[in-house]
This record gives structure tokens, sequence and C-alpha cells, in this order.
């Protein structure tokens, strides 16, 4: 039985990396625009950099795609791992695949195979991930990263890996149960003098996403310690640093 269900969990995990991997900023832009936008701005293939390079009703399409590849597996994982057959034993099974799979996810966007293992950094995916966990622990990522591009003039993607200090806490306090998902009900829960209860599972779900959107960002920390990064402010808009090796081409008016 334990054989069987680790080549389920296998299967569930190697069926999360793929539906992260599939490229759908360059498919539905080249389909639309012809353009490749990993030639534009700064060539990223991902949402934000869609938005630039082709638009905003294609950038958001890219987005919203981009954001259901990271709800849809951890919902259909969370669904089928919540079954009597992995549920009779323990419930081992069910933990792991959702701590690890949304992870994988992220990994299979940041390291696609159809990219030569390249990709984009994780944002939507991760986005998609805590809509069907928790909306509120979606919220305590998007104050502070909001506060620090718009206020602080925190490099953006630096602001995505230092709002870890706020959304990975508030996992572990912040309940919200079902209908829409089997999480938090079987999450590992300690008490502590009776008063204070930590829900774990959540908590190791947003810590492996963030762990496994840091070889992607660790690049834009280092440009940023150099004063290299391209930032984004509320009054002065976008900057970007001359050193990115990209053609910052207006490709949406050519």
């Amino acid at each position: 039985m334990a054989l069987i269900n680790i080549l389920w969990l296998f299967l569930g995990l190697l069926g999360s990396f793929i539906s992260g991997s599939i490229p759908y900023s360059v498919l539905i832009g080249r389909l639309a625009t012809g353009k490749d936008l990993r030639n534009f701005n700064i060539g990223n293939p991902g949402g934000f950099n869609a938005v630039m390079t082709y638009g905003l009703p294609i950038g958001m399409t890219v987005i919203y795609v981009d954001i259901l590849k990271g709800l849809i597996p951890i919902a259909l994982l969370d669904w089928i791992f919540h079954m009597d057959y992995f549920m009779n034993d323990s419930s081992i099974w069910h933990t792991l695949i959702v701590i690890l799979g949304p992870a994988v996810c992220i990994l299979g966007h940041n390291h696609s195979p159809f990219l030569k293992f390249k990709g984009g950094r994780g944002s939507a995916v991760f986005i998609g991930t805590l809509l069907w966990m928790n909306p509120l622990v979606l919220i305590t990522f998007f104050i502070p990263f909001g506060l620090m591009i718009g206020l602080l003039k925190v490099p953006t993607r630096l602001s995505n890996i230092l709002a870890v200090v706020f959304f990975a806490p508030a996992s572990l306090f912040i309940t919200i149960y079902p209908p829409w998902n089997w999480i938090y009900s079987l999450a590992w829960i300690g008490e502590i003098a009776g008063k204070v209860t930590f829900y774990w599972t959540p908590f190791f779900i947003a810590l492996a996403m963030w762990i496994a959107w840091l070889p992607r960002h660790w690049p834009s920390i280092i440009a940023a310690i150099k004063g290299e990064e391209w930032t984004l402010s509320i009054t002065e808009g976008q900057q970007f640093s001359e050193k990115f090796d990209t053609q910052k081409d207006e490709a949406t008016r050519e």
C-alpha cells in the first residue's frame, strides 16, 4: 500500500510540475501577436512582462491563466488525496501533496523544460495557490508588498521575497475552513497553554513555495544590492537598469 501511495504521490507532483511548466505567456502572446515576450522589456516570460509587452487585455489574460496554473493543481490534489483511499490509514499523504504540490508547480513555471528550463518567477502560481488555501494569507502578502514597492520604492522582485516575513507567519494563525478546501481541517494543530493554535500545514505550504521561488529571485536580490534592479513607484512609474540584457522596445507599437 505504501509503495502504491508513493507512486500516486509522484504522479501528483509530476502533474503539478507539468501544469506549471506550460508557458502560456509565450503561447498566448505568439498566437495573438506573433511576438515572443522574452525579447522585450525585462525579458521575463511572466505575467507582468506580458502586460508591458502585449498590452493590458492580453497581459491580464496571461496572468489569469497563470493564476489558474496554481489554483487548479492544488484544488485537484487537495480533493483527490482527501479521498477515503488515501485517508484510511493516515492523512500524511494528503499533507505531503498539499505542501509539495504548489512548490513543484512553481518550480515547473520557473524552470520550464519547454523553455530550456528557464521561465517566470512564479508569482501568479503563488497567488492561485493561496486563493485556494487561504485568501486572507494572500492579503497579508499583497499589503506589505504594495507598501514596499509603492511607498518605500523597494525593488519589486526583492519585495516578493521580503513579503515572506508577513504571509508565512500569518498562515500559522489565520483560520478559514471549508467548503472550498480541506487543508485546514486536516492540518496538524498544536495548542500552547490552551490559547494559541498553530496551523502548520498552511505554514509549510507557504514556506515551501517561498523556497521554490528563491532560485529565480536570487539574481534579483544581488542586483538590488548593487542598485541595478528595476523598481516600480506610484509617483515615478517603472524604472529599468540599463544593465539588463533585454530589448526595451515597445512591442505594442510595432
